[in-house]
């Protein structure tokens, strides 16, 4: 299994068209193609943990030579959300079980992330403008595999959301089985399906199609 860990320690790299100065990419050229949005397909979304109550969004992606679960967060509560998500994590993936350690690494990356979103918030923000925007993309292609984490600038009309950028702020590439079968648990836990419902739901996904077992349901 390889793991690797890469934080924006100064400056950033927006994907979408813009770019700052950094010592080096947070995704380097050979993992640029997973991230890279510009022919993105969003064959199905859904509000978490509702739409009445959304604190984001998760959308599965069809991406050219790669599938992606594509979560957003957009609240004024994300330490709450990643608290939860953790929970989830730690639950899906037991200590001693397979993907664990790739669970532990994927939740202090998302935390370190969040700091990172919560520092940089002008402190003068109103409360009414105080949400914080997280982006995570589980990304699986034919040879490769990786979840990247970091912030986004978003349009927004009604229930509408457009992303306008991208800014990666850290990089792991978990082992392959651990980067699929979380994209049905999480495809799984945001859609409320499981069995054929599931297996129908990521069926554009071609990666993701046939049922496999994962250690829990999240």
């Amino acid at each position: 299994m390889r793991a690797a860990l890469r934080a924006l320690l100064a400056g950033a790299t927006l994907l979408g068209g813009v770019a700052a100065q950094a010592e080096e990419p947070v995704i380097p050229a050979s993992l640029a193609p997973l991230f890279d949005a510009a022919h993105d397909e969003v064959v199905a979304r859904a509000f978490v943990p509702s739409e009445a109550q959304k604190a984001g969004e998760v959308r599965l992606v069809h991406r050219r030579g790669a599938d992606v679960v594509q979560t957003l967060l957009y609240t004024k509560v994300l330490s709450r959300v990643v608290a939860e998500i953790r929970k989830k994590e730690l639950a899906n993936w037991p200590e001693g079980g397979a993907g664990h350690e790739d669970a532990l690494r994927y939740c202090d990356a998302l935390d370190a992330a969040r700091k990172t979103v919560w520092d940089r918030l002008p402190k003068d923000t109103p409360s009414a403008e105080r949400r914080q925007k997280l982006w995570i993309e589980f990304a699986l292609a034919d040879r490769a595999a990786a979840v990247g984490i970091g912030t986004f600038e978003m349009d927004e009309s009604g229930a509408s959301v457009t992303l306008r950028t991208r800014e990666p702020l850290v990089l792991l590439e978990p082992s392959r089985d651990y980067v699929r079968r979380n994209m049905r648990l999480i495809a799984a836990d945001s859609f409320q399906a499981d069995g054929g419902a599931l297996d129908a739901l990521v069926a554009p996904l071609q990666r993701l199609g046939e049922a496999q077992p994962a250690p829990t349901s999240q």
